[in-house]
């Protein structure tokens, strides 16, 4: 059901895209615009899937810290914060105030919100269009990989915008086969795009920067012609959201009389690797061991088998939940009241769950790959992740007392917030604008 919904909302946007773009552009005047006096210089944000979707997976939270807290930079900049969505080669403004907040809707609510704001945008494409002038900065922070944003794209360069690409990882491209089986043709079209429009890429971490030169290298391009950067995500929630507001009961009642809790964060899909956690607690319930498992996570793709396995375990229910639909309350309760955060995930572009995990004091184990060393350095443990057994002997040393988790020590690390993040993405995407414009 899930995927016919996305499948019909695709072909609605190609459709209307088809239809509706090419009539708009006939109203438009695309010559450059100087700014006019007195006007400040906007940031536009692209929150066009995040606004029509209402989903709170990596990032989604990554894009509503970064609303929450860059205005205020922004306005010492003496610039305008502009959150757009990008439809039928306009650019629309969105209420930022339902961007920054994330409120849980039933599967029906959440398929009717999406038609419902779908359908206001295409409206307003014709009415509402954002002017943009020449110097503004176009930040495509948002995952729009799916949609038809490039005639909006396509406006903003003839109207003198900067723009700059955030790149989260390339492993729809890098690792297809951990993917949605379009993703990566999907991520090639995307990319290959943007080496037409984008003047810039910032990413998410010095990892993901280098992969994204390389890839882009071996698609042809000159990429002296474009400026590179990365900035590093923050690890606190969006302070907009009360810490007083207590998280449901059925999760207060799992926390209450079980001490050894371990928590997953993540969507549960494939690259993910839920399965090697999976394997190595049904070995320690067997062997009699006292552990439960929490995931916080909404379904993915092709994991039905496994997902039907977990379901149908004795222990689902009793030492083992799943809950897909965990607003930020309870998910920073889970971090507060877990033993550690197990992490097992094959490949990353940062690993969020880890950073956010040790903001709030919480030990990590966390699969032994390159990225997570980045993000992590000396402060979590890491296992191989070939088989179950290095995590089956980490847990069962754990658990047995005779081996220590990796207490963080909150004093002698340095744990990036949303405000930091804000702030160094605000400049760098302000830098590589400058860069820009000096090469006109």
């Amino acid at each position: 059901m899930k995927s016919t919904v996305k499948s019909i909302l695709r072909s609605a946007d190609e459709l209307l895209s088809d239809k509706t773009s090419s009539h708009i552009a006939k109203r438009k005047d695309s010559s450059v615009v100087p700014r006019p006096d007195g006007e400040k210089q906007k940031l536009l944000v692209d929150c066009t899937y995040i606004y029509s979707t209402n989903i709170n997976t990596g990032i989604q939270r990554v894009v509503r810290n970064i609303i929450y807290h860059i205005d205020k930079y922004v306005t010492m900049n003496d610039m305008e914060l502009v959150v757009v969505a990008l439809v039928n080669g306009t650019f629309i403004k969105i209420d930022k105030e339902k961007i920054q907040s994330y409120k849980p809707l039933s599967k029906s609510s959440n398929i009717l919100q999406r038609i419902k704001r779908k359908a206001e945008l295409y409206w307003a494409s014709f009415n509402q269009i954002e002017r943009l002038h020449e110097g503004d900065i176009l930040l495509m922070l948002d995952s729009s990989w799916y949609l038809n944003v490039w005639q909006s794209i396509s406006y903003a360069k003839e109207k003198g915008v900067t723009v700059i690409g955030v790149t989260y990882d390339l492993i729809p491209i890098s690792h297809p086969q951990f993917c949605d089986e379009t993703l990566g043709s999907v991520f090639d079209k995307w990319y290959g795009l943007s080496m037409h429009y984008f003047d810039g890429y910032l990413s998410i971490s010095k990892s993901v920067m280098e992969n994204l030169k390389g890839y882009l290298v071996g698609q042809g391009a000159d990429i002296d012609s474009y400026s590179f950067d990365y900035f590093t995500l923050g690890s606190d929630f969006d302070q907009a959201t009360p810490e007083k507001i207590m998280p449901r009961t059925k999760l207060r009642s799992i926390y209450k009389d079980r001490g050894s809790i371990y928590l997953t964060v993540s969507t549960i899909e494939p690259r993910k690797n839920h399965r090697v956690v999976f394997q190595a607690m049904k070995k320690l319930w067997k062997d009699g061991v006292d552990i439960s498992w929490v995931i916080v996570g909404r379904e993915g793709w092709r994991v039905e088998e496994l997902l039907k396995e977990m379901k149908n375990h004795k222990e689902y229910g009793k030492r083992f939940w799943i809950f897909n639909d965990l607003d930020d309350e309870g998910l920073r309760y889970c971090y507060r009241h877990s033993k550690a955060l197990i992490f097992p995930s094959i490949i990353e572009g940062y690993g969020l769950p880890i950073i956010e995990s040790l903001y709030y004091g919480l030990p990590v184990l966390a699969s032994d790959t390159p990225i997570h060393r980045e993000v992590g350095k000396d402060n979590i443990d890491y296992f191989n992740i070939d088989n179950s057994e290095p995590l089956e002997r980490i847990l069962t040393t754990i658990e047995n007392d005779t081996r220590e988790l990796h207490t963080v020590d909150m004093g002698s690390i340095s744990i990036p917030t949303w405000d930091e993040s804000a702030r160094e993405l605000l400049e760098k995407s302000i830098h590589l604008a400058d860069i820009n414009n000096s090469k006109r």
